[in-house]
Parts: structure tokens; C-alpha cells; sequence
């Protein structure tokens, strides 16, 4: 199925690239998400005529999501779990645990912003994680699992 996007998709193309995608991906998801329009005649014209507003959005977009990555990169979070007398840890850290010790802190962050490249975390130290404000602005928080008894 070919699509128009509407707005950069990671892993996918940019705002006003013509694409080809499965067809089950663009109907449960790029589309009713309005990241993307069906490629028809119709459509092109619709979206040339709205294109500069488009670009003004998506940059206003990637400012907001480059400020808040300066405020928050190089922080670390503490999060204490309980842990067994050998030093293993009672379950893990997912990315909800993540995303409200952010937001304790002060900060906003949704859990689609964050990625556990390797899962879970299951253990204590230091983790180094990723987060994704926009499909430009990348950076690392670093998440301290602390162990009690």
C-alpha cells in the first residue's frame, strides 16, 4: 500500500515521502494516527496545499523535544528494589518504573520515549538507557538500581 506521511516516521521516511508499507500497518496505525494519508491524486493536492504548515508544525515539534532532551540529558535516576541475600533482584525495572521515577523528578516523559534496548533491567548498578523525544533527539539517562533486604 503506498502512503503519504505527514510527519518524519522513525525507521520509515520523512514529511512528504511517498512510501510503500503493508497494508495492516498503515491501517491500524500510521493512519488513524494521523502520521499518514493513502497516495491518490486527492491526497497529494490536499497535502501540498497544507504542506508549509505541516513543516512549521513538525519543526516547532523537534524545538520542544530538543529542549526538554537538554534539560533531562546526563541525569541519573535512583530506583530502589528489594533484593534477595545473594544480590539478585526481587522482579526487574521496566519502562513504567522508569517513566514515574522521571516524573518525580520533574520531568514529563511518556513510556513510548523510552527504550530498553536489552529488556527489563534485572540488575543493580548502573543502566544506561535511551530516550526518544522525536525521531531526531536521542539521548541517554543513566537509571541506578539500588538493592535493600
Amino acid at each position: 500500500m503506498e502512503i503519504i506521511l505527514l510527519e518524519k516516521v522513525r525507521n520509515l521516511g520523512d514529511l512528504g515521502e511517498q512510501v510503500k508499507v503493508k497494508a495492516g500497518f498503515a491501517r491500524n496505525y500510521l493512519i488513524p494516527y494521523g502520521k499518514a494519508v493513502t497516495a491518490n491524486e486527492e491526497n497529494r493536492a490536499k497535502f501540498e496545499a497544507k504542506r508549509a504548515e505541516l513543516e512549521k508544525a513538525q519543526a516547532d515539534a523537534h524545538d520542544k523535544a530538543r529542549s526538554r532532551a537538554e534539560k533531562m540529558t546526563g541525569f541519573t535516576i535512583q530506583i530502589v528494589r528489594k533484593m534477595s541475600e545473594e544480590g539478585k533482584l526481587f522482579g526487574s525495572v521496566g519502562i513504567r518504573d522508569i517513566c514515574d521515577a522521571i516524573k518525580q523528578a520533574g520531568f514529563e516523559l511518556v513510556k513510548s520515549e523510552v527504550h530498553l534496548d536489552r529488556g527489563p533491567l534485572k540488575e543493580i548498578g548502573d543502566h544506561e538507557i535511551s530516550v526518544s523525544l522525536h525521531p531526531e533527539v536521542n539521548f541517554k539517562v543513566i537509571v541506578s538500581v539500588i538493592g535493600e533486604k
